[in-house]
């Protein structure tokens, strides 16, 4: 009798890449960022999570980069943190995430200038407030004209 060959299920799996939460099981106690919907960008260790990928992560930081206003597709420049603990995400609101080197994570900083994070919040709301108006005055310009702009105010990315 012949050696029944492998189960097709079993192949499929194998090749199968999980984009669902259970992508996220590997990077349980790792360090990652995570990019919000509105913009904030969240680095810290990855605790625990669930079927809607709400994220738990402690001793999570917030970062804010900030570029010249007059050459918004260069590097950023400035940058500022603040220390914000234990911080529950919930999934919906998770853009990207990914893990980090925490080797090399932190390298770029040393050529950024640091600042104030409310300096740097402030400024950053301003932006976004900006951007949001900018983007509604072409939603109308080309509603306008009957197309559709899918722009929505809670997606500062």
């Amino acid at each position: 009798m012949a050696e029944p060959g492998p189960n097709v299920e079993d192949l499929y799996l194998e090749s199968y890449a999980f984009t669902t939460a259970a992508a996220i099981v590997g990077s349980v106690d790792r360090k990652i960022f995570v990019l919000m919907r509105d913009g904030r960008k969240l680095f810290g260790i990855l605790r625990t999570f669930d079927q809607f990928a709400n994220l738990v992560l402690q001793d999570a930081v917030e970062r804010i980069y900030l570029n010249d206003e007059n050459d918004d597709n260069s590097s950023p420049q400035r940058y500022s943190e603040a220390y914000r603990g234990v911080f529950m995400i919930r999934g919906e609101n998770v853009v990207m995430m990914g893990e980090l080197d925490i080797d090399t994570e932190d390298d770029h900083l040393e050529k950024l200038q640091k600042i104030p994070f409310p300096e740097a919040e402030t400024e950053l709301k301003a932006r976004q407030a900006a951007k949001i108006k900018t983007e509604l005055a072409k939603s109308k310009t080309l509603l306008a004209k009957g197309l559709i702009n899918d722009f929505v105010k809670s997606d500062l990315y």
